[in-house]
């Protein structure tokens, strides 16, 4: 019995000794298998806006496939699999948003300030963002009535394009909107009704716009940093109101006319130092892929009036 078990191990073992080297040719030879890190969906969103944006040169972004979170794609931040930001600030962006932006299934942050980027604002905007910044660009048209599906947007900065037209009546929905910067366009008619609901936004820039009507809506926000000069206003000012830094140049105030208070009367206060915003806050120390955000000269730099624009085209502008 036991050279029969001696006979059996011997040959089990030459069995082994024989497949042994096939193995290790095969695991050699087998192309390495990788994982993809980022949500499918995700990805199919950044290559539409590559495509959109003309193919720019940013290291890691193509147009079909790849992998932005295991990648480190430029200016691209992940949480998880998922794409929580894009930063491509200041980098000659040229093209259009495109139509994918709706199909980032959890991006929080988007900022394409101060590039070339034309067309219009994508009315399919993404619902859950809190910062979008498209400062300094050439975008035309009117800003979008999806605007209101963004209850979660906290600041936005569109000041610097070619906008035009009435703002959309759809601020009831903003109840976390901190900062709004909407200046150096050409939108007209009033302020809308819906802009009383702003419960929370401390800073409102609309400078250098065509919009009239009376500040109403305004008077019980509460704004710490207003810029209204060079529209076309008209009608007492709200006393609530002379209490903030509100420039009020080039508009048709009647300065003897003061509107009834709905308040005890507050006396002007030294105007508080403003205190811009500059795009999306850190991420969580949790996150993963801090790609390095793209960008070119500050964008705090260079003119916030239509005219200083006009005279030069590469002057980046200050926004909230």
């Amino acid at each position: 019995m036991a050279a029969k078990r001696s006979i059996t191990e011997w040959s089990c073992s030459k069995i082994y000794c024989l497949l042994l080297p096939l193995l290790l040719s095969l695991l050699i030879c087998t192309p390495s298998v990788s994982f993809a890190a980022t949500n499918p969906d995700d990805v199919a969103a950044i290559n539409g806006l590559f495509a959109a944006l003309r193919g720019p040169i940013l290291p890691g972004w193509i147009a079909s496939g790849g992998d932005p979170c295991g990648e480190a794609w430029q200016g691209v931040i992940c949480n998880g699999s998922a794409i929580i930001s894009i930063t491509v600030n200041a980098a000659n962006l040229e093209g259009e948003l495109g139509d994918n932006l709706a199909k980032f299934t959890s991006i929080r942050g988007i900022d394409f300030s101060n590039n070339r980027i034309g067309g219009i604002i994508p009315s399919n905007l993404p619902v859950t963002l809190q910062h979008f910044f498209l400062s300094a660009n050439q975008f035309t048209g009117s800003i979008p009535e999806s605007l209101g599906t963004l209850s979660f947007l906290n600041d936005m900065s569109l000041n610097d394009n070619l906008l035009s037209g009435e703002l959309p009546d759809v601020f009831q929905n903003l109840v976390g909107l901190i900062n709004l910067d909407i200046s150096t366009n050409n939108l007209s008619g009033t302020l809308p009704p819906s802009m009383e609901s702003l419960s929370t936004l401390t800073t409102l820039r609309v400078q250098n716009n065509q919009l009239s009507g009376t500040l109403d809506v305004l008077q019980g926000l509460p704004l710490h940093d207003l810029n209204i000069e060079n529209n076309l206003f008209s009608g007492p000012i709200p006393e609530k109101l002379l209490g903030i830094p509100a420039f009020l140049e080039g508009n048709l105030f009647n300065s003897t006319t003061i509107a009834p208070s709905m308040s005890p009367s507050i006396s002007p206060t030294k105007p508080a130092p403003t205190r811009p915003f500059f795009g999306v806050p850190p991420p969580p120390a949790t996150e993963r892929n801090r790609g390095k955000a793209a960008h070119g000269p500050s964008a705090s730099e260079g003119s916030t009036s239509r005219n200083s624009k006009a005279q030069n085209n590469s002057s980046h502008t200050k926004r909230i």
